[in-house]
């Protein structure tokens, strides 16, 4: 229940001992097995700081009996298995609370309040995420239209122009001759196109 006095159901509770852990809803009932340890109960609710609890185990009068009638033998088994113990049957917690549930408190059926023995706080609240950005995805490459190549210029025809006359001391000097194709050039090949000394 809330401080006020106000019965939350369908809180989210934890419930474990040294035998089983159970996860249950407020204002619901979960088995839980005997254990000679305690049990701690965790209550939690959006809005509330957690309710926590630990019933004390204690021995019920079976485990009372066993030693008057059965002695030792009888006492053993009982806390072997633990069939001798018992938690209060009707646990109320209070939010922002931690409380200690002893059964010898309990009165009839109804519900054991048990004593404060702590508070606790609401947890932290996560660090708010970063708000989602639309990204505009990027545009795909188009590619570029296809220019049109430049017309070539225009060619220029030009007539040959007339065999020019070879200055006058040159005129008698017999032609050089001409090198085929894939033969070698000498010096002396080179030298018959110098002109004459004078």
């Amino acid at each position: 229940m809330t401080s006020t006095g106000k019965v939350v159901d369908g809180a989210k509770c934890l419930v474990t001992n040294d035998r089983n852990d159970s996860v249950m809803r407020s204002g619901d009932t979960v088995p839980i097995r005997r254990s000679g340890a305690n049990l701690n109960i965790e209550c939690s609710q959006p809005g509330f700081a957690p309710a926590n609890g630990q019933a004390v185990s204690r021995a019920n009068v079976g485990m009372a009996g066993n030693i008057l009638i059965g002695g030792l033998i009888g006492a053993a088994v009982d806390a072997g298995t633990a069939a001798g113990y018992n938690y209060p049957s009707w646990i109320q917690l209070i939010f922002g609370e931690v409380r200690s549930i002893d059964r010898s408190a309990q009165t009839g059926e109804g519900p054991t309040a048990g004593i404060r023995i702590g508070t606790t706080e609401m947890a932290a609240a996560p660090p708010a995420a970063p708000k989602a950005v639309a990204v505009k995805p990027p545009e795909e490459a188009r590619p570029a239209p296809p220019v049109p190549a430049p017309e070539p210029p225009p060619v220029k025809v030009v007539a040959p122009a007339a065999p020019v006359a070879p200055p006058p001391s040159q005129a008698l000097a017999p032609p050089a001759p001409q090198p085929k194709a894939g033969t070698r050039v000498s010096m002396d090949d080179l030298s018959g196109l110098l002109p004459t000394k004078p």
